[in-house]
């Protein structure tokens, strides 16, 4: 499966904020992360590598108190742990989830080897870009200076 399709397989409304159609606002799934889980080995991976799937969702957990990484984010899948992201590349996400940014988090590749050393399984993660539409940008107050606009506090 192209990672093209996966995106599109899963469509926007599964990747956070919903917004009704004709609106202010669009929202498209923006890749801000893909690469390899890291320490399968020491975790859940074993136990659950049969069922994972391209496409599958992930969960994103925080780990502020982890002694080796003040950044660590737990990458699990239906409550087994299966890693974390890179340590040298996770500060940007760990950032963003502790903000509250709503991250979506999918399998992107599974590699699985004979000696079972060499598994790796791949993430992207997504954020949404929210932009105004034309809609927004052609609303009244594009048309009206703010200061024309009746104002019942000022008396005017």
């Amino acid at each position: 499966m192209k990672r093209s399709d996966f995106v599109k397989g899963f469509g926007i409304g599964t990747m956070g904020l919903m917004l009704p159609k004709n609106q202010f606002f669009s929202n498209k799934p923006i890749k801000i992360y893909d690469n390899y889980l890291r320490g399968l080995k020491y975790y859940d991976f074993n136990k659950v590598s049969g069922s994972l799937k391209e496409g599958q969702e992930l969960q994103l957990v925080r780990d502020p108190d982890n002694k080796h990484d003040r950044f660590a984010t737990e990458v699990h899948w239906q409550s087994h742990k299966l890693g974390y992201i890179a340590a040298y590349e996770n500060i940007v996400i760990a950032n963003m989830l502790d903000a509250g940014a709503q991250l979506s988090a999918y399998i992107s590749e599974v590699k699985l080897s004979q000696e079972n050393y060499f598994n790796e399984v791949g993430i992207a993660v997504y954020a949404q870009l929210v932009k105004p539409t034309e809609k927004l940008i052609q609303t009244a107050l594009s048309e009206h200076r703010a200061d024309n606009v009746n104002d019942r506090y000022r008396g005017f």
